[in-house]
């Protein structure tokens, strides 16, 4: 039904289907692998107790100092881009 309203003659309005499960488009899954990448990528805790103390320390600590710089891993917001961190070549 809603297909068919949608196919009317001058309907601006046009569905785009996502996949049900879109990792990449998931914030809470970026997260994850940014926490993976600073918190147990080439790591090896010998308790569990030290994980868990690295990935408090991790949500706790890091993340809010440093969430100017994983900002742009987590969302998709509109990013500044400074010309200092470029050059363009011609």
């Amino acid at each position: 039904m809603v297909r068919e309203w949608l196919a009317r003659p001058g309907c601006r309005i046009k569905l785009h289907f996502v996949p049900s499960y879109c990792r990449h488009l998931n914030p809470i899954e970026r997260l994850w692998g940014l926490m993976h990448r600073n918190v147990t990528h080439n790591k090896c805790y010998a308790a569990c107790g030290q994980f868990t103390d690295a990935t408090l320390d991790f949500l706790r600590a890091k993340v809010p100092k440093n969430r100017g710089s994983f900002r742009d891993s987590v969302t998709d917001n509109f990013r500044v881009v400074s010309p200092k961190d470029f050059r363009v070549l011609t």
